[in-house]
Order: structure tokens, then C-alpha cells, then sequence
């Protein structure tokens, strides 16, 4: 009789493992999310508030490949610079995105996702090895050449040594290759925008404004610069439903 129970009840819990494994393999009746794999706050298992779902950059429908490039900005504030979330980061915010400080961290880390993908817009056209040679910003100390801004949000190799950061940008490779080589550390999406977002960051920090009327690294964001871009990027933030 021991014998008897014993292999039932073995069975049974086979039958236990085999059907739960199915379910998992076949995602019938699992909704499975993997926080590592999303910069935005997961919901509790015991939670019933459905897992946030951010609003598509503007990029993301016109740029080959630029989901990963939205994953990288939301990554480097989640993870780096957090307090770019905080409720009186900019005093300015509302131009951009007039119900900023109402919104959760979610919609906040979206927010800053749509205007980096607005300034990008202005700077590079969202072409990742767009490079325009400054007439006027001298020479380059890393590179010895003339000033050159690169990439996605229009850098240089010399933001590195001015805001004292580790971009990734690798001029003792990239001076082996084509001025316009998509293989240049300076052109990598990641490298672009992690270094720009800490720029941002920077500036956040020292004047908190986005856009500024002096002292300001984009053009696009100068107030009442020649080469001012903020109506067309503060219409692109405001596309997103929430900030209005």
C-alpha cells in the first residue's frame, strides 16, 4: 500500500510540473515581464496596475534600428542620471511638456526620451554618422584636427576632456578609419546618447532650463538663436498624450 501511494502521489506531481511547463512554453496563460529588460518601474506580481507602456519616440516609425536607441536613453537617466525624473529639474519644463510635474517617473523617463529624440531631429536628422565640421570652435585637442560635431546629437571627441566623462569615443581607433565611417566610436547610438544625456545633465543641474539664451551646448536649444529649434522640438514632446 505504501508503495501504491507513494508512486501516485509521484505521478501526480508530475503532471503538476509537466502542465505548469506547458504553460510557460506556450504563454497561454502566463503574462510574463522581465524588469531587467525594461528601464521602467515593473508593477508587483500582487498589483493589479497594468506594466507601463511608453509612448513611441518620433524616431521610432522614421529610423531603422531606433527602438534600441530610445532603450539607450531610457537606460542611462534610469540608471545614471535618476534624478533628471525629479519634479523641479527644469525650470523651463512646461514649454516642452506642460503637465511634466503631475506625471509619474514612467511618463516623466518618456518625456525625456521623445526630447532627445527631437533634438536629434534638428541635429543629425536621426542619421547616426551625420558629421558637420565647425568653422568657428577651433581645434579639437583629442584629435589634433579642426572641431568636428558627430552623430546622433552632434558631439565631439572633446566633450569627453570639458565635461570630464567617459563617452565611450575612442579617437586611437577612430583615427584609423573614413571621416564618415559608420564603425567610429563617436557614431555608436549608444555612445551618443549616453554621453548627450550626461551633457543634459550637466546642464540641468548647473542652470535648470532646457533651453537657455547663453552657455547652452545645443544650437537647437538656444533661445532666440539663429539656429533655435524650440518650437519644433517642444511640438514633438507635446505629441505625447500625457504631457498635455
Amino acid at each position: 500500500m505504501k508503495i501504491l501511494a507513494l508512486s501516485l502521489i509521484l505521478v501526480s506531481l508530475w503532471s503538476c510540473a509537466k502542465t505548469g511547463l506547458q504553460s510557460v512554453a506556450t504563454g497561454s496563460s502566463v503574462n510574463f515581464i522581465d524588469p531587467t529588460n525594461s528601464p521602467f518601474d515593473v508593477p508587483s506580481s500582487e498589483s493589479h496596475t497594468p506594466a507601463f507602456k511608453p509612448e513611441p519616440l518620433a524616431w521610432e516609425s522614421k529610423a531603422a534600428g531606433s527602438s534600441a536607441w530610445s532603450q539607450a536613453i531610457y537606460s542611462v537617466i534610469k540608471t545614471e542620471e535618476p534624478q533628471m525624473l525629479g519634479q523641479n529639474v527644469a525650470d523651463d519644463v512646461e514649454t516642452y511638456c506642460p503637465k511634466y510635474r503631475s506625471l509619474n517617473d514612467n511618463q516623466r523617463l518618456n518625456f525625456w526620451g521623445q526630447l532627445f529624440a527631437g533634438m536629434a531631429k534638428y541635429e543629425s536628422g536621426w542619421k547616426p554618422s551625420s558629421r558637420m565640421t565647425e568653422t568657428t570652435m577651433g581645434i579639437d585637442p583629442y584629435t589634433g584636427r579642426q572641431v568636428a560635431s558627430e552623430g546622433l546629437l552632434q558631439l565631439s571627441y572633446q566633450d569627453e576632456t570639458s565635461y570630464n566623462l567617459d563617452c565611450g569615443f575612442d579617437w586611437s581607433k577612430d583615427k584609423y578609419l573614413s571621416d564618415t565611417d559608420p564603425q567610429k566610436t563617436i557614431f555608436s547610438p549608444q555612445n551618443n546618447l549616453r554621453c548627450g544625456v550626461k551633457i543634459m545633465a550637466r546642464q540641468l543641474k548647473n542652470k535648470r532650463a532646457i533651453g537657455l539664451t547663453s552657455g547652452v551646448y545645443w544650437a537647437v536649444l538656444k533661445i532666440g538663436g539663429k539656429y533655435t529649434q524650440i518650437p519644433g522640438i517642444s511640438a514633438i514632446t507635446k505629441s505625447l498624450t500625457f504631457c498635455n
